[in-house]
């Protein structure tokens, strides 16, 4: 079987990692079908190495070089909406972000052993993912593996499943909706959930791919701030606009995320309490296997000075938890 695997990359001033992340997608024990590359108007030399590979795979590389910034959700629109694919698989990736050797060819062994229907079904190919450590070492993010047989709308919902946007069905990426520019930089939590409710086929392999890179970005109060506001926007269309998905156990985990935001950005008592109150009720997450106990007790840090989350955070596994 002839599988092609479509890749999509956006990129902006990642000149310190672009090299590195093209470089990983000709060590997959098969070549990529077609590599897009959109990058966002960069000020550094991130075009340039990229039309350096361009040069070096002239028939696989194809650079999309915008004229003016975009943005990160709007240059993915962008994508979506001007490049025709034609891979069978298609896989995202971030400019500064890896895939293990051997993921592509994995891939098609997994596809070929299980009969897959590539044209038809409407599948995610899902592996677990790693985190790269700002010291190099790489660590297990999420082993989606442990997660087969779980409801994945409520991992989903809970950032508690994920397989970094790889291992996508042609099928259905062309029913994939695009970023909601509406609601901020959490555009994406909103745009996997979709993507989830739309696949009829979920295909584990118990193998790790997927690598991304944990502090390669410059990380503010501001930009701490945005998300916290992004968050509240995204969790509340949640509840007002994917209704007929949420149960009330995913109601009080959205209700008790929108309070967590809050408090970041205003450290008021009435904020606490509202946070303490679904905090409590969420417990059931746990027990049903949809939290683990680790994040739930870091969650309540937000309570406290910062001097003490970054205590509990030290001592749960800083790598492994959220903010």
């Amino acid at each position: 079987m002839n599988i092609k695997h479509t890749i999509l990359i956006i990129t902006y001033n990642q000149e310190k990692y672009i090299r590195e992340t093209l470089d990983c997608l000709f060590k997959q024990g098969v070549l990529p079908y077609e590599v897009f590359i959109a990058d966002d108007c960069s000020a550094d030399k991130t075009r340039e190495i990229i039309l350096e590979f361009k040069e070096r795979y002239p028939d696989i590389i194809k650079p999309i070089f915008h004229k003016k910034n975009l943005g990160i959700n709007q240059n993915f629109n962008y994508i979506f909406q001007n490049v025709k694919v034609s891979g069978d698989i298609i896989n995202i990736l971030d400019g500064d972000d890896l895939y293990k050797d051997n993921m592509l060819k994995t891939f098609n062994d997994f596809i070929e052993d299980n009969h897959l229907d590539i044209v038809n079904e409407k599948f995610l190919l899902m592996t677990n993912t790693l985190h790269l450590l700002p010291n190099g070492h790489e660590v297990e993010a999420i082993n989606n593996f442990k997660l087969k047989n779980k409801n994945y709308l409520k991992l989903k919902l809970r950032n508690k499943i994920g397989n970094r946007l790889t291992g996508i069905s042609r099928k259905l990426y062309e029913d994939i909706n695009i970023f909601n520019l509406e609601i901020g930089l959490w555009a994406d939590a909103l745009f996997s959930f979709d993507l989830y409710t739309k696949c009829d086929k979920f295909y584990f392999i118990n193998k790790s791919f997927p690598v991304y890179r944990l502090g390669s970005g410059v990380t503010t109060s501001k930009k701490k701030e945005i998300f916290a506001k992004s968050w509240i926007e995204v969790a509340n269309y949640f509840l007002e606009n994917r209704k007929s998905y949420l149960d009330k156990k995913d109601i009080i985990y959205l209700k008790k995320s929108i309070a967590k935001s809050k408090i970041q950005l205003d450290n008021t008592l009435e904020n606490k309490i509202s946070f303490l109150k679904y905090y409590l009720l969420s417990f059931v997450d746990v027990l049903d296997g949809y939290n683990d106990f680790k994040s739930y007790i870091y969650e309540s840090s937000v309570l406290f000075p910062k001097s003490f989350k970054n205590s509990v955070k030290k001592l749960l596994g800083k790598h492994q938890l959220g903010d």
